[in-house]
């Protein structure tokens, strides 16, 4: 026995739905972008910034509705992941410290003694799903003890992963020993650019934490 048509009415309809609330997401992600500053900026409202909104808004006001709404939806930040890679010893006396933990079975004994480096990378994506571009921070820190000794910057980049975004430069921004904690940084420029006009251009910064047992933190201070 074959099903109704009206059998497949209910789908199409949820399916419109599903469609409808993604685009009223995406749309109140970009009333919140432009209201607030960009993850990982500075607290204070630069010219720039507010350039930035006035061009995108300008920008957007030359599209028609479907073309904004997939605009927003595939080609502005909306969340942003973190990801954070393993624990690499970076001389000897870190290695032996890294063997014996894993005899012990635990992570790294508080007292480690050595060198470290860690890699934190961050991911802006847009509604969609797709990431627009990466950035990442290494940082290199040294311990004796539950003592902090050292600190560095070992690696920092960018690049874009959607076409129209661009890197227009990475910067260190030091390193330091501070509250015990082998501190580095660096800063990260993007730019998207449609019809000839750079329409947003967020500044991100990336801090790497390291701590006396060689693991690490990290968060978007700018600055050590």
């Amino acid at each position: 026995m074959f099903p109704s048509a009206g059998c497949n009415e209910a789908p199409a309809e949820e399916e419109k739905l599903v469609r409808n609330l993604t685009r009223g997401f995406a749309v109140a992600a970009l009333a919140l972008l432009l209201a607030a500053p960009v993850v990982g900026a500075q607290a204070a409202t630069s010219p720039d910034d507010v350039a930035d909104d006035v061009t995108l808004e300008a920008y957007l006001d030359t599209l028609d509705t479907a073309e904004r709404e997939e605009f927003i939806e595939t080609m502005l930040p909306a969340t942003e992941s973190v990801t954070v890679g393993p624990q690499a010893p970076a001389n000897a006396q870190a290695y032996a410290s890294a063997m014996a933990a894993r005899m012990t079975g635990v992570e790294i004994t508080p007292l480690a003694v050595g060198c470290w480096t860690q890699r934190w990378t961050w991911g802006p994506k847009a509604a969609a799903g797709n990431t627009l571009y990466t950035y990442y921070h290494v940082g290199y820190w040294c311990s004796s003890g539950s003592t902090v000794t050292a600190a560095s910057v070992q690696d920092y980049g960018a690049e874009t992963k959607t076409p129209g975004w661009r890197v227009i430069g990475s910067v260190s921004k030091g390193a330091a020993v501070v509250s015990n904690q082998g501190r580095s940084g660096s800063q990260h420029t993007f730019a998207l650019g449609v019809g000839g006009w750079d329409v947003q251009t967020p500044v991100h910064c990336a801090r790497v934490k390291g701590l006396s047992n060689g693991t690490s933190t990290a968060d978007s201070v700018c600055g050590v």
